[in-house]
């Protein structure tokens, strides 16, 4: 019997399921959830000086209710700073603490382990295709 070929759209589905279990399963030792360490590592990552909440929702393609839940937790957490904007008083900058610093190793470590464990058997070369395919379907759904 052929076996029938599943959408790709549901396949990335599955595995978010599994990679978010897994990773939340992780990071939950350092007391963070895998949202939240998306986050964290935007702001790790930005050139940006000044970063608003406008920033993070864009960036990740996320929600203004879902990034204002995980910014509040994050700063009750002590990893962020949300600071009253001086030119426009309805934003606010988020700014790292060392707080937020000093798990990043941390966060690094667990990720990387489990982007091993996705692409077990794969060469570089496929593991770099992938990733360039994967950027590419990212872009064909992203909110321009």
């Amino acid at each position: 019997m052929e076996k029938r070929s599943q959408p790709v759209g549901f396949m990335i589905k599955q595995i978010n399921n599994v990679y978010e279990k897994d990773l939340t399963e992780r990071l939950k030792k350092i007391g963070i959830t895998s949202s939240q360490c998306a986050v964290l590592d935007y702001l790790f990552s930005t050139s940006k000086e000044e970063i608003s909440q406008r920033d993070v929702e864009k960036n990740l393609n996320l929600k203004n209710p879902t990034v204002t839940g995980i910014l509040k937790r994050l700063d009750e957490k002590g990893y962020i700073l949300c600071v009253q904007n001086t030119r426009d008083r309805r934003k606010k900058n988020i700014y790292l603490t060392e707080k937020a610093y000093d798990i990043r190793r941390r966060m690094d470590a667990d990720r990387k382990k489990l982007d091993k464990e996705l692409t077990r058997g794969m060469t570089k070369r496929e593991t770099d295709a992938l990733r360039k395919s994967l950027a590419k379907l990212l872009d064909n759904i992203a909110d321009p």
